[in-house]
């Protein structure tokens, strides 16, 4: 694992990997676990949130819970943003066979939508590190064929959308779209044109995850397959990072969320800082165990 070349990489590019976590095989093995454990009636009556998105599954999927906190996943997450690292939410992105590529979207603080606020407020920030990065890990094969990701390299330096300004949602998932969101609504340049800009389509085997921050502009592609391609996100940031900062609920996507039994997990090091609500162990009562402090 080369962190310092890692951290020369996102600078750079505002994204790196794909890196390997597990062969196709074994991510294969894994992941038909997980779906059983998904479809456990027992499993979806401790669900955080009740609803169709799926949010945070790994406080309640054990296979998830250890996912959140695999090193070689985090240790690059580390060398970006700092030894001390919340998991602050997780989501399932499938794409079926027929469904539409995911528009062009860039935030930071996730205010998307209709609200204005975002969820995640910076107390403490390094103008060298971003406040939040995600985690793309592909459970299945992501080709350009069924959907893989694809991102604008160092579009992280300049903001090209208004992370603030309101959206209304139009219920459908059409080209163009943010799951009902369309941020073509809220470019700064009306007249600039992402899909003119130098993208890249990551494709990924099964077991690969690449890491990225969302403020470099990304999106997919429409899955024109038979397959489909299923991503899992897992968003973290830096333990000084307020979340849902004074929250109880909010409306996102359609769908109604209460806040009531979420929680951050650490992932890594330590919270010196006491902003969020934490959560020590899963659903089951087993102990989320965050790998050490890296030296710096």
């Amino acid at each position: 694992m080369d962190l310092e070349n890692d951290r020369k990489t996102f600078a750079e590019r505002g994204y790196m990997g794909p890196f390997t976590l597990w062969e196709p095989e074994e991510m294969n093995r894994w992941w038909k676990t997980q779906r059983r454990e998904l479809l456990d009636p027992a499993n979806n009556a401790r669900k955080v949130f009740d609803n169709p998105v799926n949010y945070d599954r790994h406080l309640d999927i054990p296979g998830l819970s250890k996912l959140i906190t695999e090193p070689e996943i985090v240790r690059r997450m580390q060398a970006i943003i700092g030894s001390d690292i919340f998991c602050w939410r997780t989501e399932f992105f499938p794409k079926n066979p027929g469904d539409t590529g995911t528009g062009w979207h860039q935030v930071e603080t996730y205010a998307i939508g209709e609200a204005t606020t975002g969820m995640l407020d910076a107390t403490d920030r390094s103008p060298e590190a971003p406040m939040e990065l995600t985690c793309w890990v592909a459970f299945t094969d992501a080709t350009r064929e069924n959907g893989c990701m694809k991102v604008i390299p160092g579009s992280h330096r300049e903001w090209k959308y208004d992370e603030r300004a309101p959206m209304e949602w139009n219920g459908s998932a059409r080209d163009n779209s943010f799951f009902g969101y369309n941020y073509d609504d809220i470019k700064l340049d009306k007249q600039w044109d992402p899909d003119q800009e130098n993208v890249e389509h990551l494709e990924m085997r099964a077991g690969e995850f690449f890491i990225f921050t969302a403020r470099c502009i990304h999106g997919s592609n429409p899955n024109v397959s038979n397959r489909q391609r299923m991503g899992f996100a897992i968003r973290v940031v830096p333990t000084h990072v307020r979340v849902y900062g004074g929250m109880t609920e909010f409306d996102e996507f359609g769908h109604h969320f209460d806040l009531s039994r979420h929680g951050c997990v650490v992932v890594a090091g330590e919270d010196e800082y006491g902003h969020n609500r934490v959560r020590s162990e899963n659903a089951w009562g087993e102990p989320f165990t965050p790998i050490d402090r890296l030296a710096m």
